[in-house]
């Protein structure tokens, strides 16, 4: 398996896929059966296979919480949303919100864009189930981190063109283009799209017509100075700023991708990125996260 859940470290070779397939499936076998702080659901599907999340509550006494979406990372093959446990508990107690830690399908699975509808109809169905869940469906909020913050946008993108409104995109170093030629995309795409179609909005929404963008919920992106992804990140936010979507953006200069996921007490892995340095940033970038998003929430 991946060593690491950025995408850059991750160029993965045809005759080492089988291998890879195999490991992979022992770890997430593994992955399901681990306790959880949260409480794992199944969303329902009719005539499909249930997408799998992990739910967070916060102790609160309001009767419809906001709600965030969120999706980890591992360059669509690799990871699992217990890697990011201490972080969703975290939003759900500081915002406070309901949080939905989605384990979305891995490409090695199915290719896109399965994981792009596993994560629309989660969001559609605790819309249609809110007062169920007690979240308030008029505070969605969709976010990710690499690999899952290109879900992310891709969903906050597909919301847009349904008239679906969210509260905001929450996109911690994302890829919004599978287009670019970036390290550790490129050697993916023919895994993720073997039949091409990368400019579609729901692929690369850095690439969706400015009338659909226009329609987009306001976004937060966290960015990396250490990233061949931070290009990507930019264009997608400015693509956003020039259709008049609020964005805000804050780089970490010294920060390496993945930098959040990593020094999370969740992500058990060795790791170069496991550093007082970057756990400072993840620390800080938690904090700066929190504050952004109370007013997109709480208004």
């Amino acid at each position: 398996m991946p060593k690491t859940t950025g995408m850059s470290e991750n160029n993965i070779s045809a005759e080492n896929m089988d291998l890879l397939k195999a490991q992979l499936q022992k770890l997430r076998t593994m992955w399901a059966a681990q306790p959880t702080l949260g409480e794992r659901f199944t969303v329902p599907r009719e005539g499909k296979d249930g997408v799998q999340t992990i739910l967070y509550r916060p102790v609160s006494d309001e009767k419809a919480l906001p709600t965030i979406f969120n999706m980890h990372g591992g360059a669509w093959l690799g990871g699992d949303a217990v890697f990011m446990e201490t972080f969703c508990q975290l939003l759900a107690n500081e915002l406070p919100a309901v949080v939905v830690n989605v384990n979305y399908t891995k490409a090695d699975i199915q290719t896109m864009p399965y994981q792009q509808e596993e994560i629309a109809d989660a969001v559609r169905y605790f819309a249609a189930h809110a007062d169920d869940y007690g979240m308030d469906a008029d505070r969605f909020v969709v976010g990710g981190h690499s690999a899952g913050a290109h879900l992310a946008c891709c969903v906050a993108v597909m919301m847009a063109m349904e008239g679906f409104h969210l509260a905001a995109q929450m996109l911690v170093y994302p890829v919004a283009d599978l287009s670019l030629k970036v390290p550790g995309v490129e050697e993916l795409r023919e895994l993720l799209l073997p039949n091409g179609g990368y400019e579609r909005p729901n692929v690369s929404p850095a690439l969706a017509p400015i009338e659909i963008l226009e329609k987009a919920a306001p976004a937060l992106f966290i960015l990396c100075g250490k990233d061949d992804l931070l290009e990507s990140g930019k264009i997608y936010a400015n693509r956003l700023i020039d259709a008049g979507v609020a964005v805000k953006v804050k780089q970490y200069k010294k920060a390496e991708h993945g930098f959040l996921e990593v020094n999370q007490p969740d992500y058990k892995t060795e790791d170069f990125r496991k550093s007082p340095e970057q756990e400072a940033y993840a620390r800080d970038c938690e904090r700066y996260l929190i504050r952004e998003l109370r007013p997109l929430l709480y208004f």
